[in-house]
C-alpha cells in the first residue's frame, strides 16, 4: 500500500514537473543536441573544398555551444535558487567525465591507433569538456548560497555573476595560458563562462522565452547570412568558437587593429552567437505559431492536407521535446558511434574536388538521418537515469 502510495506521489511529481518546464526552451535543446551530434559528424569533413559541408560546420559552431551553456545556466539557477548547490550533481558530473573519457580512449585505441593505456584525466579539449565546464560553473554558486534566499540578495547575485562575465574575458587572454592549455578544460571554462552566467542571468530576469524579440531574430538571421556568405574570410577568427585560450586568436591572421585589441572578438563574440541561436530558436516558434494559426482556416474546410501537417509538426515538437529532456545521454554516449563510422576513411573523398553535386547532397542527407538515428537510439529514460545515477525508481 504505501509503495503505490510513493508511486502516485512520484508521478504526480513528474506531472508538476512537466507542467514548469517550458516547452519552447525543450524542443530547442532537442535541436541544440542534434545539432552537437551532426557537427561532430561533420568536424572531419571541416576543410572540404564543398560549402555545404564546411558552411554547415561553421554555423553549427558558432552558436551551439555558446546556447546549450546558456541554457544549462538558465536550468541550473531555477534549481539551486531552490534548493541550493546540490553536490550530487556536481558528483555525477565527475563521473560522467571519467565514464567519457575511458569510452573515447577505447574509441581511440580502437580506431586512431592510440597505444596509452590510461587516458589523460587532467587535460581536455574533446567531447567531456562540457561536463568539467558544469563542475567548475555550477561550483561558482557556492559563495552566493548566503543570499540565496535574502530579499535583496537577488541583486548581490547579478552583481557577482555580472563581474565573473567581465572578469572571464581577459582572463581569457592571459599569458599562463599557453602553459595550462587544455587543463581540466579551463580554456573553456573561461571561453563559455559569459554564455552560462547570461543564461542565469535571463533566468533571474524572468526573459520571457515565449515570445519572439524581434532585434535579435533579425540580428541572427544577418549573423547567419554573414556566415554562409563570407565564411573564407571570417575563418581566421573562428577559433574563438572553440572557447580556447586567447593566445590561440591572437595567433591567427587577424586584422593588426585585432592582434592589438584581440579582447574585442570575444566580447563581440557573445551578441553574435547568441543572436545567430536566438534566431534559431525563433524559427522553431514561428513554425509551431504557423501550425496553429492556420488551424482555424483549414479545418473548416474539412482538408485531410492539414490533419497531416498537423501530425507532423506534433511528431516533430514532440521529438524535439523529447531529445531535450534527454540531451545528457546523447551527448554523453554519441561520440564513440561517430569515431566508429568514419574509422574506414569514409570522409576523405570529400577532401578532394570533382565530386559531383548529387554525391555530396547525398552523404549529406546521410549523415542528417543517421544523426537523427543516434537521438532517437540514446535518447531514452534507462540511459538518462543512468546518467543521473538513479537505478531505482
Amino acid at each position: 500500500m504505501r509503495e503505490s502510495i510513493r508511486k502516485e506521489e512520484r508521478k504526480e511529481k513528474g506531472r508538476d514537473k512537466t507542467k514548469k518546464r517550458v516547452k519552447e526552451l525543450d524542443s530547442f535543446k532537442g535541436f541544440l543536441i542534434f545539432l552537437v551530434v551532426l557537427g561532430h559528424f561533420l568536424l572531419p569533413l571541416s576543410d572540404s573544398p564543398y560549402p555545404l559541408f564546411n558552411r554547415s560546420f561553421y554555423l553549427i559552431y558558432s552558436f551551439h555551444m555558446p546556447a546549450f551553456l546558456f541554457l544549462s545556466g538558465y536550468f541550473a539557477y531555477g534549481k539551486w535558487k531552490k534548493r541550493g548547490t546540490s553536490f550530487r550533481s556536481l558528483f555525477s558530473y565527475l563521473l560522467l567525465y571519467i565514464l567519457m573519457k575511458f569510452m573515447l580512449h577505447r574509441a581511440d585505441i580502437l580506431f586512431y591507433d592510440v597505444h596509452t593505456t590510461w587516458p589523460d584525466f587532467f587535460h581536455e579539449s574533446s567531447t567531456p569538456w562540457y561536463l568539467l565546464v558544469l563542475f567548475f560553473l555550477e561550483l561558482t554558486l557556492l559563495p552566493m548560497e548566503i543570499f540565496r534566499r535574502k530579499k535583496t540578495g537577488e541583486q548581490v547575485i547579478s552583481f557577482y555573476f555580472l563581474c565573473l562575465i567581465l572578469l572571464s574575458i581577459p582572463l581569457s587572454f592571459m599569458k599562463i595560458g599557453e602553459e595550462w592549455k587544455d587543463f581540466l578544460a579551463s580554456d573553456r571554462i573561461l571561453g563559455f563562462a559569459p554564455f552560462f552566467y547570461l543564461g542565469m542571468l535571463a533566468k533571474l530576469g524572468d526573459f520571457s522565452f515565449q515570445k519572439i524579440h524581434r532585434p535579435p531574430f533579425v540580428l541572427g538571421f544577418c549573423f547567419t547570412l554573414i556566415i554562409i556568405l563570407f565564411l573564407p574570410k571570417l575563418l581566421p577568427y573562428t577559433r574563438v568558437f572553440y572557447g580556447t585560450w586567447g593566445y590561440r586568436i591572437e595567433g591567427e591572421a587577424i586584422l593588426p587593429f585585432f592582434k592589438k585589441h584581440p579582447t574585442l572578438i570575444r566580447i563581440a563574440f557573445i551578441p553574435f552567437s547568441l543572436c545567430i541561436a536566438y534566431f534559431f530558436y525563433g524559427l522553431l516558434i514561428f513554425l509551431r505559431q504557423k501550425k496553429e494559426s492556420i488551424q482555424p482556416e483549414i479545418t473548416s474546410r474539412g482538408s485531410q492536407i492539414y490533419f497531416g501537417m498537423e501530425r507532423v509538426f506534433q511528431d516533430r515538437e514532440t521529438f524535439l521535446m523529447k531529445m531535450g529532456h534527454y540531451s545528457m545521454p546523447i551527448y554523453v554516449f554519441h561520440r564513440p558511434f561517430r569515431d566508429a563510422f568514419f574509422a574506414g576513411g569514409l570522409e576523405q573523398p570529400f577532401w578532394h574536388e570533382g565530386i559531383p553535386f548529387w554525391l555530396i547532397l547525398l552523404f549529406y542527407i546521410f549523415l542528417l538521418l543517421l544523426s537523427l538515428l543516434l537521438l532517437f537510439v540514446l535518447g531514452r529514460k534507462t540511459l538518462d537515469n543512468l546518467c543521473r545515477f538513479r537505478f531505482t525508481g
